[in-house]
């Protein structure tokens, strides 16, 4: 069920509000995507350094996707996606 409601509540918070918000805010639909990918790392800051990069491109990624598509469906896809898999796959590296 998490991964359900983390890819949706996400899509819509950082893709959705914190991207445009920056843009609009910076001027800039880059500066915007890039904003809301560092700030979309740093809310996974309990991940670690390492895993707060890769999260924070994951999140221009995601921004990139909600651009190119003027939708958040299929960020909220994709991220549903993504959680699903390495969840499945982390399960049989942590025990």
């Amino acid at each position: 069920m998490l991964t359900v409601t983390a890819g949706i509540c996400e899509e819509i918070i950082f893709r959705g509000y914190l991207q445009r918000q920056f843009a609009a805010i910076a001027r800039s639909a880059a500066a915007g995507l890039i904003i809301q990918g560092v700030a979309f790392g740093a809310s996974h800051g309990y991940q670690g350094p390492k895993f707060m990069f890769i999260i924070a491109v994951y999140g221009c990624l995601f921004g990139l996707l909600a651009e190119w598509r003027r939708s958040l469906r299929p960020g909220m896809m994709a991220h549903f996606l993504q959680d699903s898999v390495l969840g499945l796959v982390g399960r049989h590296f942590v025990k």
